[in-house]
């Protein structure tokens, strides 16, 4: 029980450590990425002098409060389950990529009921350019929870990919599962990790946007599939992908951090350590 008490604080010092470091620079390309979303087309030059001229600076940090609320809040549980639940899924499920699959989609499942709120909240604000707090407004039941059907499925595969592909690469780049990574294996198993937690994911992050945001309304009544091979017709893969250099940047940072962290981690607490005593 010490054990467990021990990684649960571990987890969260770590965790706000994370959001405190890399938060400044994150929140700007995903203040930026997101816009350019929502206006498809229009570079990134444009997204910015389109931000800056309407709010200044300051405009770059629009949707701060709920992003950094988002990001706080999630530490609170994404590091005890990423951790403990293909930790006792090792004693009945032997196949570590199943393992990690299931332990992605749980989190998804879960993570999305806890965040589509400051989603919501967080698209509204840096779609629009209008000041103040107006944006509270939409917190009611019926509208803080729009977008909920696209947020779920684009955590699930979200977590899916990244839980599969870390494992498989970090695992793949180690002689021994108890060795830890080297800082040059850290920045490999970070770099294709996020790259390809890009390819699958920002398409459904596009698509989010889009539901969330106010001006586009009829995405919301429409299906997924309609409204991929709506953005798709319209602007092709680019349209898609609008974003996603920015989106890459932000991940590598996210990964840089939580790459060797969950291996430390997996090591003194989940199926690395149990990997060494068998």
């Amino acid at each position: 029980m010490g054990d467990y008490i021990k990684a649960l604080i571990e987890t969260q010092v770590i965790g706000a450590f994370r959001v405190a470091l890399t938060m400044p620079l994150e929140h700007v390309l995903d203040r930026i990425k997101t816009y350019k979303q929502s206006k498809q087309g229009i570079t990134y030059v444009q997204s910015y002098l389109d931000i800056k001229g309407a709010r200044g600076l300051i405009g770059l940090y629009d949707g701060f409060y709920p992003s950094f609320l988002r990001n706080m809040v999630k530490q609170y549980y994404r590091w005890p389950m990423m951790i403990f639940i293909p930790s006792m899924l090792n004693d009945h499920i032997h196949n570590q990529s199943l393992n990690k699959i299931i332990t992605g989609a749980s989190i998804g499942l879960f993570e999305s009921c806890i965040i589509t709120p400051f989603e919501r909240l967080k698209t509204l604000k840096m779609t629009s350019m209008a000041t103040g707090f107006g944006y509270l407004k939409y917190i009611t039941l019926e509208s803080i929870y729009v977008g909920f059907r696209i947020q779920t499925t684009r955590q699930v595969v979200s977590w899916t990919n990244y839980l599969y592909w870390d494992h498989k690469v970090r695992y793949a780049l180690k002689a021994d599962p108890g060795q830890p990574l080297s800082i040059i294996n850290s920045l490999i198993a970070s770099t294709l990790s996020s790259i390809l937690n890009i390819l699958a994911v920002h398409p459904f992050d596009t698509i989010k946007t889009l539901v969330q945001m106010e001006e586009n309304q009829n995405y919301r009544k429409i299906s997924l599939y309609q409204s991929f091979k709506i953005v798709y017709q319209n602007y092709g893969l680019a349209g898609l992908y609008a974003g996603w250099q920015a989106r890459i940047i932000a991940y590598f940072c996210q990964a840089l951090l939580t790459t060797p962290t969950i291996d430390y981690l997996e090591r003194n607490y989940g199926i690395s350590k149990g990997k060494k005593q068998q």
